[in-house]
């Protein structure tokens, strides 16, 4: 039996030698909910350290009493690769975008069996807003992340996969005429996350900024995406990101041209964040930018 079966075996083993349901188990599932530990239990899904130590606190055991020889450590090498897929933004290039998802397949072949669902979530995550940059459509009615949603909707503090999901759920909002309330409270929540020591956080939380406002942009709701994008500039300045400046800028000149009908202010904008990406030398970010400039600034 493998890793993952005996040790939601032992937790199926013990709730029930308790007389607990799931329901009962869970609670009011801020920590876990009932289909994640029907998952857990099922062995379909290994739980990460900080839910392990809930359900062992929830048991009155030790996290060791439920592993008992299961080591569930993650490799070093598997954290290497994941960073290059954070390490740079696609920008909607195919190649950049079947590099990532190739390094994504090699990932599931070398380490599926060690991660932890937590882990897996991530990575489906990026692929599914790889996947969108192709061809844009999703299904957030799946189980599974209407689930991860409405955590995410009650949480105080977000978790990078928490970042991704808001950031899979506002390219969805992109196609509306009007964000659904849940997005307003999505940004909220979001303006209020600290930043972390660990890059990955803080590139999540860049990214789901970005993706807001663009969700706010494409509805035209001019102010709520300027909230997004002045939080996204104190972050930029915290962390000495500066190669997502550009991206800033980027909003902040459609700002003038649809917002204050001002194309010379806006021209000023572009032309910095011109200068700005030279500099950083993307050129996928300045073919693109040169297209968003043509259009935003061509003679009416």
């Amino acid at each position: 039996m493998d890793k993952k079966r005996l040790i939601g075996q032992k937790i199926r083993q013990e709730r029930e030698r308790r007389g607990l349901t799931r329901e009962q188990f869970c609670g009011m599932e801020t920590e876990l909910t009932v289909r994640q530990l029907m998952r857990i239990e099922q062995g379909k899904s290994l739980p990460t350290l900080v839910k392990l130590e809930y359900i062992a606190a929830t048991l009155g055991l030790q996290v060791t009493d439920i592993l008992g020889e299961n080591n569930i450590q993650i490799p070093e090498s598997y954290f290497e690769k994941k960073y290059l897929l954070f390490k740079s933004s696609s920008y909607g290039d195919a190649e950049r975008i079947s590099e990532k998802n190739q390094l994504i397949a090699e990932i599931y072949q070398a380490y599926f069996d060690l991660l932890p669902e937590e882990e897996l979530l991530t990575l489906d995550l990026i692929e599914r807003l790889l996947d969108w940059q192709v061809e844009p459509r999703g299904d957030m009615a799946d189980l599974l992340f209407a689930d991860y949603l409405s955590q995410v909707l009650i949480k105080d503090v977000y978790s990078l996969n928490d970042l991704l999901l808001i950031k899979y759920y506002a390219l969805q909002c992109q196609g509306n005429v009007k964000p659904p309330h849940n997005l307003k409270v999505c940004l909220d929540k979001v303006l209020k996350q600290a930043i972390q020591g660990h890059e990955f956080y803080n590139v999540g939380l860049l990214g789901a900024l970005s993706t807001i406002a663009g969700a706010y942009l494409a509805s035209q709701d001019y102010d709520w995406m300027l909230i997004a994008v002045d939080r996204m500039d104190d972050i930029i300045q915290q962390t000495l990101q500066q190669v997502y400046r550009p991206v800033t800028l980027v909003f902040r000149a459609k700002y003038y041209v649809y917002h204050l009908k001002d194309k010379t202010k806006a021209k000023q904008i572009y032309d910095m964040a011109t200068l700005l990406a030279q500099d950083i030398g993307d050129q996928v970010f300045l073919t693109n930018l040169a297209q968003e400039i043509a259009k935003d600034l061509a003679t009416d």
